[in-house]
């Protein structure tokens, strides 16, 4: 899969350390859309973005235990 221009750049943003990057770069990875879905490096991505205080980061890291908290009532 070729990666598109803006793709590179966010990719380049992201190894500099920029939060918005970070965590656009955690989505991708997380729908799987753009480049191969890994959901490990997507809340590895989104867990740096939120360390760095990037809010709709750390809302997303609220969303997702959440979800996986839920996740785990459901079954047991």
């Amino acid at each position: 899969m070729k990666k598109s221009k803006s793709l590179r750049r966010l990719i380049k943003s992201a190894k500099m350390g920029k939060p918005y990057a970070k965590y656009q770069l955690g989505l991708i990875y997380d729908e799987g859309k753009q480049l191969a879905q890994n959901k490990e490096l997507a809340l590895s991505l989104i867990a740096e973005a939120a360390e760095l205080g990037y809010l709709p980061a750390k809302e997303w890291i609220a969303d997702y235990a959440f979800d996986d908290d839920a996740a785990v009532q459901a079954e047991g």
